[in-house]
């Protein structure tokens, strides 16, 4: 593969990239038990973004692996899911933010993916009310019977990754999640790797 592009992104932090139809997107978990939060708009026409509910609905499943699609509000392929080490993703949707770490966990001023999200996607002019659910990479999501759900340790280990295709030009906005109050990275943040890469 051809490189085009290599990235860290420190732990808490984010990164929006350009993405052309065709090319391929990879997140690595480095150190192990780290989540990606990831939004895409189609760079085309931007009112145009990453759906959790159609990403769900069409392919009648919670959770993504390699062969399944990210799709748009409109209901076009936007990313394809081609490579993925782990198996274990989350399309729920939601993300953490100001005030549902307050109100889980009582704490305000937290760094949160909604905030990180808006960050990376500023040149875009998108707003907090404006950003679209992620869909999260590594997430371990446990559901249970009686209808709640737990968030856990993920299964992730370091050097994991997941390929992802575009199918549109896209802007991809990645959140390298800062959550500490919760199992979900292992209540410890670390590090993500980002590649861009031109398959053969």
């Amino acid at each position: 593969m051809k490189i085009l592009r290599e990235e860290i992104i420190p732990a808490k932090e984010y990164l929006g990239l350009d993405l052309e139809q065709g090319q391929v997107l990879r997140i690595v978990d480095l150190e192990g038990k780290q989540v990606a939060d990831v939004v895409c708009f189609n760079r085309r026409n931007t009112r145009e973004r990453f759906s959790a509910s159609n990403s769900k609905e069409i392919q009648s499943r919670w959770t993504l692996t390699t062969g399944h699609a990210l799709y748009s509000d409109e209901g076009n392929k936007m990313l394809t899911i081609v490579e993925d080490t782990v198996g274990n993703n989350y399309v729920g949707g939601w993300y953490c933010n100001e005030e549902s770490n307050y109100r889980r966990y009582g704490v305000r001023g937290t760094r949160n993916c909604r905030d990180n999200l808006v960050r990376a996607a500023a040149g875009l002019g998108i707003g907090p009310k404006e950003m679209p659910g992620a869909f999260a990479p590594f997430m371990n999501v446990i559901h249970q019977p009686d209808g709640r759900f737990q968030i856990a340790e993920p299964t992730s280990r370091a050097g994991d990754h997941m390929d992802l295709r575009a199918e549109m030009d896209l802007f991809v906005a990645i959140s390298n999640c800062p959550q500490e109050n919760n199992p979900c990275n292992g209540f410890k943040p670390t590090p993500l790797g980002v590649l861009v890469y031109q398959a053969d």
